[in-house]
């Protein structure tokens, strides 16, 4: 009985975990809070409001990828009117980070 309590746990836990780190963005409800201020091949700027900055670093991520295989690295972060925020990302070579 142990063993399968045991097993039920374990189970358990390997789904939790996998619902922690594999969950895709809600491109729907991020779509509907943020928008692209500026871009350039070397940077883009988001306005977001009722989301967090970890759900905008996803999108720059693709970004910067798509723009010859760079990763995306969080510049600075501004209050803007109206309680939004904007966040830039510099789109950079691994080894320049």
């Amino acid at each position: 009985m142990k063993k399968v309590l045991c097993l039920v746990f374990l189970l358990n836990a390997c789904a939790w975990v996998e619902n922690l780190y594999w969950e895709e963005p809600d491109y729907n409800r991020l779509a509907a809070h943020m928008s692209v201020v500026d871009k350039s091949p070397r940077f883009v700027t988001y306005e977001y409001r009722d989301i967090g900055v970890d759900e905008v670093a996803p999108i720059a991520a693709l970004y910067c990828q798509e723009r010859g295989n760079l990763q995306a690295a969080l510049y600075e972060i501004t209050m803007h009117r109206n309680n939004a925020r904007r966040a830039t990302f510099v789109c950079k070579k691994t080894d320049e980070i």
